[in-house]
């Protein structure tokens, strides 16, 4: 079977990318790994259609803002609470 195994060198972390003949997919990565590639996907191609050996991964771009908006509204609204109802003590205890 051939594979298409995708890494990167271990010297330079350039991208590779390298073609092996191998009996099994760990056979092929053993290869790379022979080479000097740090291996990250490993792809069977045998066919001519490569056929992921891989389950895809979940990708978190598009997943929405890393601000949780919810909790930070709620925080403001707590602060906003707590200054309306302690703020003059607050600020006499100060002695402002």
């Amino acid at each position: 079977m051939k594979f298409k195994v995708s890494g990167s060198n271990k010297d330079t972390n350039a991208r590779m990318a390298m073609e092996f003949e191998a009996e099994s997919r760990g056979a092929a990565e053993r290869k790379a790994t022979q080479a000097g590639m740090i291996v990250r996907n490993v792809t069977d191609v045998s066919d001519g259609e490569p056929v992921h050996t891989d389950a895809p991964r979940a990708s978190r771009r598009g997943k929405g803002s890393s601000i949780p908006w919810g909790k930070l509204i709620l925080l403001l609204v707590v602060l906003a609470v707590g200054y309306y109802f302690f703020g003059a003590r607050i600020r006499g205890m100060i002695g402002k």
